[in-house]
Order: structure tokens, then C-alpha cells, then sequence
């Protein structure tokens, strides 16, 4: 029996289509997203579209303002420290069960998301390596046995924080920059060094709060 390939519905398409025009920098924060226009260019009616938004907003890439369009989700600088913050808390306690030998199932999978990470790098998709970006970090902490730990890491590193990871700089050079982090974490738990890998996940997470300050103090110049 031949597998059913599902197939991008229209809400789909336009979830992925303003994804990437804000992960890329063409719709910047607190930019206006009106469904009239949106529909139109995108030649679709507003039902689809009202689906993509919503999903974008889960991802905390917009703010709903009904009955006012849409906005592109802006960080403060106080969003950022307070994020980091909790992501430093939550990602290194998380990290703990990934040192025990019953992970290697996950090991696998980590390597060949870093391996698909450095595919993207090269061929300059960031948009699927900010895709690959989040399911490491989701990787790290996926056999913990504190489920409401694990949900509290997944909406803490939901879509604002990885759009604006590659936005700082370059979308490119930061991408090649947490590439590099994660390799270092991925080598530290083949060797089976836990206190290795929690410090290069507390390096790798310092790198991001300095990409995300250095991106947002010089969009505020």
C-alpha cells in the first residue's frame, strides 16, 4: 500500500511564506500585516490566512490586535534578559538525562539534526536551520521525565526568540555561529562529559543573548 503524502494545505503555504519574510528581515517588528493586503498578494482568500496568523502567534512571530491588523512581534531588551534567563534555568537542568546510555535513540537523531544544520548553513536556508535550531534545543531535553518542565522550555523557545537569533547580525553568520555552539554541545555528550556540555549549552546560550541584545540595541539606534 503506497504512504499518503499530505500535502501543504493554503494555510500552510501562508503560515510558511510570512515565517520566512520575518525571519529574513522583509517584515520588521511591529509592522502591520493587514489580511486585505495579505490575502491578496498572496492570492488567497482570509479564511486560510486567519489560520496562519493564528499559528503565528503561537510561535510569539505576531501579536493579534483584533480589531486592528496584525503586528510583527517586537523584543524589548527587558523581553530578552528575562528570556535568557529562564532559558538558562530551564535548558541546563534539562539537559541532565542525556548522559545516560538508554539516550542513544536521541544521540542518533541529534547528529543528524547537526548534520542537516550544516546543510542548511551552506546553502544559506535559515529558514530551515532556524527549523533545525529549535528541534536541537527540543532534543536536548526530550527524554526528561518532568513533563511540565518540558513544556515550560518549548514555550520559552518558541518562534520570537529563533527569529530574532537570526536576524542579529547576519540571518547567514548567525546561523554558521549557533552551528558551531551546537557542534560543541553535540562532541561534550559523545564523550559523556555532562559538566562539559552544560557549560557549552551556558556558552551557547550567552551567544544568543548577546545576538539578540546586539540586534535589538542597534534596531533602536
Amino acid at each position: 500500500m503506497e504512504k499518503i503524502v499530505k500535502q501543504a494545505t493554503l494555510a500552510d503555504q501562508a503560515y510558511e511564506y510570512i515565517k520566512k519574510m520575518i525571519i529574513t528581515g522583509k517584515l520588521k517588528p511591529g509592522q502591520e500585516l493587514p489580511e486585505e493586503k495579505l490575502a491578496l498578494e498572496l492570492g488567497i482568500s482570509r479564511t486560510p490566512l486567519r489560520e496562519a496568523l493564528k499559528r503565528l502567534a503561537v510561535d510569539a512571530l505576531i501579536e493579534l490586535r483584533k480589531p486592528k491588523p496584525a503586528v510583527v512581534a517586537a523584543f524589548t531588551y527587558q523581553d530578552v534578559i528575562e528570556i535568557m534567563e529562564l532559558r538558562r534555568l530551564l535548558e541546563i537542568h534539562g539537559l541532565e538525562n542525556l548522559s545516560k546510555a538508554d539516550q542513544q535513540p536521541v544521540m542518533q537523531r541529534i547528529k543528524e539534526n547537526v548534520n542537516r544544520q550544516l546543510l542548511a548553513v551552506e546553502a544559506k536556508r535559515v529558514v530551515e536551520f532556524m527549523d533545525l535550531d529549535q528541534e536541537f534545543h527540543s532534543f536536548l531535553y526530550q527524554n526528561h521525565t518532568n513533563n511540565r518542565l518540558k513544556e515550560m522550555i518549548k514555550g520559552i523557545n518558541s518562534g520570537g526568540s529563533r527569529a530574532f537569533l537570526l536576524l542579529s547580525d547576519t540571518a547567514a553568520d548567525s546561523a554558521k555561529k549557533a552551528y558551531e555552539e551546537h557542534l560543541a554541545i553535540l562532541h561534550a555528550i559523545e564523550e559523556g562529559n555532562l559538566i562539559k556540555a552544560k557549560q557549552q549549552l551556558a556558552i551557547h546560550l550567552d551567544n544568543i543573548e548577546s545576538r539578540l541584545l546586539k540586534y535589538i540595541t542597534q534596531e533602536e539606534l
